[in-house]
């Protein structure tokens, strides 16, 4: 169940474009939303005008406009959408107050653009939303700056592609597709992503590998098994879930392919996983489909394995 969604700002207009989806979500799940802004002290800005006030004074005016600015935009957001909307401004590093500010609002979801740059080119950048996915413990949706649409043309996941391997870790995002779906009453789709190298080490012994086709016919079919009793499950909260097993050649490149043919709105997957040989779906992969995807990235770290 989504309750809160975070959307960080920065003042531009790419981080502000995200606002549109978060909105659509919050609308149809009763969910509330919540803006936050991390100041930049002045000096640390790229670029200033020339002409306004510098030092304490210029300072003051900065945290001014910023307040202003998260003031207007929630009013406008909650007008809009017709939904809560809190905010608020915080003091420190970009990355570490997002992921500290979800914490204290026990957010569910965090929304917000992978990079982008505001008129004064400040600190908006890939290595925010990199920071956010690597150390929060909720879900986050990303956006790539070519992936915006206009207000009134964003519209809610209606298909979503989850990729799983064959480990426990990466079934840690079926919470969040569960409780997105639910939301925007969208289909699921589970996938794996069966590569024959794999195959043939996870059944083989230490230098006994098996041939491959045999390995890969048995991989397929467990992994079938496997995804049939997790979309029995999903079929059993209510959702409309169906499964993909797809060749290999790559994991991060056969989900993207799959996921660019026009059958999914976004795709969903941990960032980290093992399976038999502590692979398919590692923090690599998830790296290479969030910097290749042309739609929405639902992201999640799972929680650390108790040995």
């Amino acid at each position: 169940m989504l309750r809160t969604v975070l959307v960080p700002l920065d003042g531009s207009w790419f981080a502000e474009s995200t606002l549109a989806t978060a909105g659509r979500i919050v609308t149809h799940s009763g969910a509330k939303l919540h803006l936050v802004l991390v100041h930049q002290p002045v000096p640390a800005l790229a670029e200033v005008e020339e002409s306004g006030p510098s030092g304490p004074e210029g300072e003051l005016e900065w945290r001014a406009r910023e307040r202003f600015y998260l003031a207007t935009t929630a009013a406008h957001c909650s007008a809009m959408h017709r939904v809560t909307v809190g905010y608020r401004e915080m003091d420190g590093s970009a990355g570490p107050a997002i992921c500290e500010e979800a914490g204290r609002i026990g957010a569910d979801l965090v929304i917000m653009a992978t990079h982008g740059r505001g008129g004064l080119r400040r600190f908006w950048l890939g290595g925010v939303a990199d920071y956010v996915v690597r150390h929060s413990a909720i879900p986050v949706l990303l956006v790539h700056p070519d992936q915006v649409a206009p207000p009134a043309e964003a519209r809610l996941p209606r298909s979503i592609l989850v990729a799983l391997d064959q480990s426990k870790e990466t079934e840690a995002i079926l919470d969040p597709v569960v409780a997105l779906a639910r939301a925007t009453g969208a289909w699921v789709t589970l996938a794996h992503v069966c590569e024959a190298s794999v195959a043939a080490q996870e059944l083989g012994v230490p230098g006994q590998p098996l041939r491959e086709a045999p390995a890969l016919a048995f991989a397929r079919v467990t992994a079938r098994e496997r995804l049939e009793r997790i979309a029995a499950r999903l079929r059993g909260l209510g959702l409309k879930a169906a499964i993909r097993i797809l060749p290999g050649g790559g994991v991060a490149g056969a989900l993207l392919d799959l996921l660019e043919g026009g059958e999914f709105d976004l795709i969903a997957l941990t960032t980290h996983g093992r399976g038999g040989m502590q692979r398919l779906l590692m923090g690599s992969v998830a790296d290479k489909v969030i910097r290749g995807a042309g739609k929405p990235v639902l992201v999640l770290r799972p929680p650390p394995t108790i040995s």
